[in-house]
């Protein structure tokens, strides 16, 4: 009997430590992530082909490069509906949710984070 209770403690006991290290691991990727809400001021396309968007924090302003956010292939720009836009489609105005990568790289010379994806929340201003 009382191994019978021994071994469902132990199992219970084991069975809780994976669920504890798959949560760990599954949220690994995005320890570094950073969402906050900006809204739109322009959209600037560099001569090197680079596209920039420039927009204001809603949370913090300040002249920081994080308020230069460079849009690449891989940034999901998104609608309300959550459909797929293209880069013309944010304008001037439009509050934005922005979720990025919140972590220097020894590549580049300056902090730019990686942008994962810009969707609009309020397109009515």
């Amino acid at each position: 009997m009382k191994k019978k209770k021994l071994m469902t403690i132990g199992i219970i006991a084991a069975l809780v430590i994976v669920v504890g290290v798959m949560a760990v691991i599954s949220q690994y990727p995005r320890w570094s992530e950073k969402s906050f809400e900006a809204i739109v001021q322009k959209t600037v396309t560099q001569p090197d082909g680079d596209i920039r968007l420039i927009v204001e924090r809603t949370t913090e302003i300040y002249g920081s490069p994080v308020n230069s956010l460079g849009i690449s292939e891989d940034t999901k720009l998104l609608g309300k509906d959550g459909k797929e836009l293209l880069i013309n489609d944010l304008q001037q105005g439009n509050v934005v949710a922005v979720t990025l990568k919140d972590a220097f790289t020894e590549e580049t010379p300056y902090y730019y984070p990686t942008v994962y994806e810009i969707k609009i929340i309020d397109n009515d201003k």
